[in-house]
C-alpha cells in the first residue's frame, strides 16, 4: 500500500467518523463512546510504540513527552484516573488540538505521508498515522457530545494545561538535560526538528505561540462543527415535532 492510499484511507476514516458523530450527537452515550476512544488509542498507541522500537527509536526510553502527539495519545487513557477538574482542563486540550492532529495524520513533520507517494506506509507510517486520525475524531467527539464547550473559557483552560506540561519538560531539560519537546538548553534545540531561529529563548517562545496558535484554529474549527451540527439536528427535529403535534390534534 503506497503513502498515499494509506493517507487517503485515514482521510475517509476520519471524515465518516466524524459524519456519525454529528448526525447522532444526541443519540451518544459518553461512557460508552468515550471508554471505546480510549481502548482504541491504547490500541493504536501500542502498535505505534511497538514499531517505533522495532526500528530503535525507543532506545532513549518512552516517547510521552517527545513531543506533543505522544503526549496526548499519552494522556488519553489516564483521563480515567484523573479528577474532573483536571480531566476538565486534558479534555479541552485534546479538543482544541484536534485540527492540529488531522493536519499531522496528513502531513507528519517527520514522513510528510501525504507527499511520499511513491513510498510504501510500513506499520510504523500507518500506526502513527491512525494515532492523530483517532485523536482527531476525539477531540471533535469531545465538542460534539458536550464535554467540552468550544468557547473562551475552556480555550484559556487548554492553554493551561498545554503550557504547564511543556514548561515542566523543559525543566526536566535544564536540570536532566533531556530534550522533551526537542528543546535541549544545552545542546540541540528545534520545533518538529527543525532549528528555526538559532536560539533556546526564540524557539521556546515560538513553541508556546505555535501552540496557542493551533489551539485557537482548533477551538474556531470545533465551534463551527459544533454549530453546525446542531443547525442540521435542529432542522431534523423541528418536523419531527410537528408531526406529533399534528397527531395529537387529531
Amino acid at each position: 500500500m503506497h503513502m498515499l492510499l494509506m493517507a487517503g484511507l485515514m482521510l475517509l476514516f476520519f471524515f465518516v467518523s466524524i459524519t456519525f458523530i454529528c448526525l447522532y450527537r444526541d443519540k451518544l452515550d459518553t461512557r460508552i463512546w468515550n471508554l471505546a476512544f480510549v481502548l482504541a488509542d491504547i490500541v493504536f498507541f501500542f502498535a505505534w510504540n511497538y514499531a517505533s522500537y522495532s526500528y530503535g527509536w525507543l532506545a532513549d526510553g518512552f516517547m510521552t513527552l517527545d513531543n506533543i502527539s505522544p503526549l496526548m495519545f499519552t494522556l488519553i487513557p489516564l483521563t480515567y484516573f484523573m479528577k474532573e477538574s483536571v480531566k476538565d482542563y486534558c479534555f479541552s486540550a485534546i479538543a482544541f488540538l484536534s485540527f492540529g492532529m488531522f493536519c499531522a495524520m496528513l502531513i507528519s513533520p517527520e514522513h510528510a505521508y501525504l507527499f511520499n507517494f511513491n513510498e510504501e506506509a510500513s506499520f510504523l507510517y500507518t500506526s502513527e498515522a491512525a494515532c492523530h486520525m483517532l485523536c482527531a475524531v476525539f477531540g471533535i467527539y469531545l465538542v460534539i457530545s458536550g464535554q467540552v464547550k468550544p468557547n473562551f473559557r475552556q480555550w484559556i483552560k487548554s492553554i493551561v494545561f498545554m503550557y504547564s506540561i511543556i514548561t515542566f519538560g523543559v525543566i526536566l531539560n535544564f536540570v536532566f538535560h533531556k530534550r522533551f519537546f526537542g528543546m535541549d538548553p544545552y545542546g540541540e534545540y528545534a520545533i518538529y526538528f527543525l532549528d528555526i531561529f538559532g536560539s533556546f529563548t526564540t524557539t521556546l517562545i515560538a513553541y508556546y505561540l505555535g501552540v496557542m496558535v493551533v489551539l485557537t484554529i482548533g477551538m474556531q474549527v470545533c465551534y463551527l462543527l459544533d454549530k453546525a451540527s446542531k443547525k442540521y439536528n435542529k432542522a431534523e427535529l423541528l418536523p419531527t415535532l410537528a408531526e406529533k403535534m399534528e397527531a395529537e390534534n387529531d
